[in-house]
């Protein structure tokens, strides 16, 4: 059996993969290979639950399929496993989501469930072809209430007064964007438990519906059966709502549907894929509504992404590597005497960092902010008008957050670094700059 660990698994407190390499080592393949399967299966799952694992990666490579988790925002190497193995496993979550377990020829997607001990695991499940065979990604879904207030999720004082005060007179649109895996839904979530104190009828349209909330209307897609994302919206504007919240606008379908809400006079929420908060106009543009319908109807964006915290016993304060200053002199930014950086302890498993928080840009649009759009204005000219009037920036908001020692250097590049972050605007506001310097 061709079995090896992967040299990142070592830095963990604990062996990762425990439960998964006993039962690797305990039911041998010439046993029967559907109990077999099982216990790789159910030996997966509670290592994953147990490292608090948001993903789990199974991707084949040459000779072998290569097991990934990934923890804190980070994918982790974790295990080689026999192609046998791996084919199975990919059967087998096939079948628990109830995809057709012999098709790969093309990508498919679905949802299971799991009984560990006294806890319920749900996630989704998605696999497509590749030239080396069938890869699968699971991602774990929540199946309890969860609840992150908006004041938990990294927004700095300023912005959080900013969207509190704004979230009393909403209208239009208020979109949350950033990449796969960046918290939108967690901001949308925290979104509505906030208007939800306003004695407002709140409806939302998901695909899936990731975590319930009480005392709000959650309507879940089934295009199989006919609803589809424009049908739930006709069947939510018959329920006399107040807000109506979309699960995420990714085409143009979703796009249109989002500006009939908003052009009922509803407040609507929703997410979408954008680099920053003037990158969100380009894809509604790129969605197929006109700059008119835009600038009538989005009333303010967060663009956001997620870093990891610095684990405060073991983070110390070194002056910054050449690396470093290369890369902010690239952004155009002062290189302080010292910065934050990792070191690793037992209690961050010798990865120096513990848990996540997010960075954001919150752009509420004023009456200049109409008019450029109107004028079909550049995603350049939108930033450095942003930058005038004092938006604070993503890449600001994370040099504030290395500044108080929350995050690093080295994180901000690894999420990112130059390519989301543009050195041409963040040089037009030098906040950040002044705080690197006093931390330092």
């Amino acid at each position: 059996m061709n079995m090896t660990i992967g040299s990142p698994v070592q830095r963990f407190r604990r062996p990762i993969l425990s439960q998964l390499l006993d039962a690797l080592i305990r039911d041998p393949v010439e046993k029967e290979e559907n109990r077999h399967t099982l216990s790789l299966l159910s030996a997966l799952l509670q290592d994953a639950a147990r490292e608090n694992a948001s993903d789990v990666h199974l991707d084949p490579v040459e000779g072998s399929y290569q097991l990934r988790f990934r923890m804190d925002g980070a994918l982790i190497d974790t295990l080689e496993l026999a192609v046998s193995d791996g084919e199975r496993l990919v059967r087998s979550f096939k079948l628990h989501a109830e995809l057709d377990p012999a098709f790969a020829v093309l990508p498919q997607e679905g949802r299971a469930q799991f009984r560990l001990e006294d806890r319920l695991v749900a996630m989704r499940v998605t696999t497509a072809p590749s030239v080396l065979g069938e890869k699968l990604a699971l991602r774990f879904l929540p199946t309890e209430l969860v609840r992150l207030p908006l004041d938990q999720l990294g927004l700095s004082p300023g912005d959080y007064d900013q969207l509190s005060r704004s979230l009393h007179d909403a209208r239009g649109m208020i979109l949350v964007s950033g990449p796969t895996g960046s918290g939108k839904t967690t901001t949308l979530y925290a979104l509505l438990h906030e208007l939800k104190r306003t004695n407002r009828c709140i409806i939302s349209i998901e695909n899936p519906v990731e975590r319930i909330i009480q005392g709000i209307t959650q309507i879940q897609v089934n295009e199989k059966q006919g609803l589809t994302i424009s049908e739930g919206v006709k069947c939510s504007l018959r329920l006399d709502p107040d807000i109506i919240m979309m699960g995420e606008v990714n085409d143009r379908a979703s796009g249109r549907a989002a500006l009939d809400v908003a052009d009922s006079g509803h407040v609507f929420l929703s997410s979408l894929h954008a680099r920053d908060a003037v990158a969100t106009i380009t894809t509604l543009r790129n969605f197929g509504l006109a700059d008119h319908e835009i600038a009538s109807t989005v009333d303010f964006i967060v663009a956001q992404r997620l870093v990891r915290r610095l684990c405060p016993e073991c983070r110390k304060q070194e002056p910054p590597t050449s690396a470093e200053v290369n890369w902010l002199e690239s952004c155009g930014q002062p290189v302080p005497e010292l910065t934050w950086h990792a070191v690793g302890c037992p209690r961050c498993g010798h990865s120096g960092y513990r848990g996540r928080i997010g960075i954001f840009e919150v752009w509420r649009l004023q009456g200049d902010d109409v008019d450029l759009i109107l004028n079909h204005t550049d995603e350049h000219t939108l930033r450095w008008h942003l930058r005038s009037y004092g938006t604070v920036s993503l890449i600001e908001d994370c040099l504030r957050k290395v500044a108080e020692g929350i995050t690093s250097l080295d994180e901000i590049e690894r999420i990112g670094g130059l390519g989301f972050f543009s050195s041409r605007a963040t040089r037009a506001k030098p906040g950040p700059e002044r705080a690197m310097e006093k931390a330092a």
